[in-house]
């Protein structure tokens, strides 16, 4: 008995048995042939256009991390 407490602290067990416990032994799925369609025509946009920002402002990204990080302090506290 105390090897089923010990491992119900484990989190993955318990994500493994919720998983058991939750989703059905068999699936009766089917996906639409236009499924890819659709993926291709909405969400890969996005996903390049998302790219696209960070391709035009990456120097941006760039030197706001590096300032973030670096042990610079500013002396206005004075």
């Amino acid at each position: 008995m105390k090897y089923i407490f010990s491992l119900l602290r484990n989190p993955f067990f318990v994500l493994i048995f919720m998983q058991i416990i939750i989703l059905p032994a068999i699936s009766s799925a089917y996906i639409d042939p236009n499924t890819g369609g659709f993926f291709f025509s909405s969400v890969l946009p996005f996903v390049y256009g998302i790219l696209a920002v960070l391709v035009m402002f990456w120097k941006r990204i760039v030197n706001a991390v590096k300032g973030f990080f670096s042990g610079k302090k500013d002396n206005d506290d004075k």
